[in-house]
């Protein structure tokens, strides 16, 4: 799993710090000494805050007390205290980018943590492409935490003269480089993504054969038309399609399907196999 800080993104540039000369001994002591004064003085007026808000939201009937007012003075009296937003970390994700995300968070360095709403982000994050999952945690007193599930792509659809990148539950990821997945099989038709996953998870019982598939048409809402990179054409009947996929394989595994010149094989009746040969060849329908 990659992590990735987006912290270089929050903060200033450092370049010209960088090139400041070094601070002498005493007062580098100095800051680490008001540091840790300033961290102890926020740790406590945290718990302070904390504990006095949930002994009072605790009292019958008094959260429904908690105007704007009292909202909002809590959050500029935490920010004094350095309850701000300086750093954001996001883990899990591979497509979506940081910049989107960053801007799904509707955040800023300097921003009170404590108005920062963890639910609505969400809700704006999982509006992403790419994006399925995602939990976001703010840790007090100054960062934020995503951690992201993102999509995997199933398959190529093609409907209403389009072909869109879907997972496999069938949600449509609108990829805008969906070139770049050529290599997932090809599904076609209305009713193709619902019926796909228990195709393939059949199918990749033999990865080989799995690998030179090209497409998989669902037709008449009922049925599968297997092509393959050899040209090869296979016809699966409505039911029993694990059967008939074990009847695929053994055929493979018997027929040299270029030199014996087969184009197709209908395997739609229970007791034969029908093969299609190439032009001006005898067509065999023999029992297998």
């Amino acid at each position: 799993m990659r992590q990735l800080s987006f912290n270089d993104h929050l903060t200033p540039e450092r370049g010209a710090a960088a090139q400041r000369p070094p601070r002498r001994a005493r007062v580098l002591w100095l800051r680490a000494i008001r540091q840790r004064a300033r961290l102890l003085a926020v740790t406590g007026a945290v718990g302070a805050l904390v504990l006095a808000g949930g002994w009072w939201l605790s009292q019958p009937g008094t959260s429904a007390l908690l105007s704007a007012s009292v909202r909002q003075t809590v959050i500029e009296t935490s920010a004094s205290l350095g309850m701000t937003v300086e750093n954001v970390y996001s883990v899990g994700h591979h497509e979506a980018t940081p910049e989107a995300i960053l801007t799904a968070l509707e955040i800023a360095r300097g921003d009170p943590i404590l108005a920062f709403t963890p639910a609505e982000a969400r809700r704006r994050i999982l509006a992403l492409d790419w994006v399925e999952g995602v939990t976001i945690e703010r840790r007090l007193p100054d960062t934020i935490r995503v951690n992201i599930v993102e999509r995997s792509p199933f398959a190529l659809w093609q409907h209403d003269k389009r072909i869109q990148l879907v997972d496999r539950g069938g949600t449509i990821i609108n990829a805008a480089d969906v070139p770049r997945f050529a290599h997932l099989p090809l599904i076609v038709g209305d009713g193709a993504v619902a019926n796909a996953p228990a195709l393939f998870d059949t199918m990749r019982a033999e990865p080989k054969i799995f690998r030179s598939l090209v497409s998989a048409v669902w037709v008449g809402a009922r049925r599968w038309d297997l092509h393959f990179d050899s040209g090869l054409i296979v016809r699966f009947p409505e039911s029993v399609m694990a059967a008939a996929w074990h009847r695929l394989v053994d055929l493979f595994a018997s027929y040299d399907m270029n030199r014996e010149r087969i184009v197709s094989i209908d395997l739609r009746l229970p007791d034969r196999a029908a093969f299609g040969l190439r032009p001006n060849e005898v067509l065999d329908g023999s029992a297998t």
